[in-house]
This record gives structure tokens, C-alpha cells and sequence, in this order.
């Protein structure tokens, strides 16, 4: 069974690699707050134990073995994500921090109940996929890369942070919300919205983080 260090490693890699579609150890040190030499001790450790390769380029991919891994923990993570805010009434923004400490401590019988309690979500409270719950695959963009004009419905919060967590949803762009593009500012200036009846301006570094599903005409 992995470490809990281990853990953490992929599932850093896990996401890093579905939002940049590239992983490299300074983009894990950034990721993780620690430095080159710790990343490069804990990459030696995770390939001793079957769970990354290194290919071209010197990019990192999780073999299947690691891949498996990962899911396990976010599976775990995200399924305490709902516990907290379904069940306990955690404020939305609260429930990631309060998670971790979770993840790494839920057996396989405490998942399967849980899962079964909270009626076999497909995502967290933010939004973000499930795995193995079939909430994977659907074709989503980030906002900061939708056209002037896009009309669509924000998915996923792609964010852990309370700050950022707390700042879009002071915003009120909440899965399920029906957002409008209005413009651009210049020198990557905030992104003015429509959200569902508000208008809003968010910053390009928390638009990046936000998905969402245009509406076929946009």
C-alpha cells in the first residue's frame, strides 16, 4: 500500500497531467512546495515501485499501476468532499482542506458505504469527476478560452485552494451556473461575465481554473 507522501505525489501527477497534459519535476516541485532535489528522490522511489516512468523529454506518466493508485485516493477524497458538505453541511469552499485529512485513511469497505450513502455521486461538490463513477468525459473548455459571446453552463471549479474556492463563489460561479463571455480586458485583465443574472468580472488566473459546457451555437 502506498505512503501517504506516495500518495500525494500521484495524485499531483494524476492532475497535473489532465489539466497541462504534461508533467515535469519543477512543475511537481511548484504543484507540491518542495524543492527539485525532494522531487527528484521521491520519482526515484515512486519508478523503484513500478508507479512512473519517465519518457522523452524528461515528461512523467504514471503507469498503470501508479494510474490506479491515484484514483484510489481521489476517488476517496472526493467522496469525503460530499461527505462534508451533503451530510455535515461544510461550507463548500472549507471541504477540500477538511478532505485530505480523510483520503489517505478510508479503507475499500468505508468507500463502498460511503458511495452507497451518498447515493454514487459521478462529482464533488466543485464539480470535479468522480472516478469510476461515469462522470468522466464530458467535453468541456476552460472560460479563459471561450470566445467573446459563449453562452454556456460553468461545470467544474478545477481548484483546491480555500482562497480561490471561496473568491468564485463569492462570484457565484457554482457548478450548475449559466455564464455569458462579455469581453476581455486588455494585458490579461479580468474576463467580464453574465452570470446567470449577474454581471461579474473574474480574474484570468481563476477563469483558468473554471470549465464549462458551451452551448452548441457558441
Amino acid at each position: 500500500m502506498p505512503t501517504q507522501a506516495v500518495e500525494e505525489y500521484l495524485e499531483s501527477i494524476y492532475k497535473l497531467n489532465l489539466r497541462a497534459g504534461r508533467v515535469i519535476a519543477a512543475r511537481l516541485a511548484e504543484d507540491l512546495g518542495v524543492s527539485a532535489p525532494t522531487v527528484t528522490e521521491m520519482l526515484r522511489r515512486l519508478r523503484d515501485a513500478g508507479y512512473v516512468h519517465a519518457e522523452a523529454e524528461k515528461d512523467i506518466r504514471l503507469t498503470e499501476a501508479g494510474v490506479q493508485a491515484a484514483e484510489v485516493l481521489i476517488r476517496r477524497h472526493r467522496l469525503s468532499e460530499r461527505l462534508l458538505t451533503d451530510i455535515l453541511g461544510m461550507p463548500w469552499s472549507r471541504a477540500h482542506e477538511e478532505a485530505c485529512k480523510f483520503e489517505h485513511v478510508i479503507s475499500e469497505e468505508v468507500e463502498a458505504r460511503l458511495a452507497k450513502v451518498l447515493d454514487h455521486p459521478s462529482t464533488c461538490p466543485h464539480g470535479n469527476p468522480i472516478p469510476g463513477s461515469g462522470g468522466e468525459g464530458e467535453a468541456l473548455v476552460r472560460l479563459s478560452d471561450a470566445p467573446v459571446g459563449a453562452l454556456g453552463e460553468l461545470r467544474c471549479v478545477e481548484a483546491e485552494d480555500q482562497e480561490l474556492l471561496s473568491y468564485v463563489e463569492r462570484l457565484g460561479l457554482l457548478p450548475g451556473a449559466a455564464v455569458e463571455v462579455l469581453g476581455y480586458a486588455p494585458l490579461e485583465g479580468p474576463i467580464d461575465l453574465r452570470v446567470d443574472d449577474a454581471h461579474v468580472s473574474v480574474g484570468l488566473a481563476a477563469a483558468e481554473r473554471l470549465l464549462v459546457r458551451l452551448h452548441p451555437s457558441a
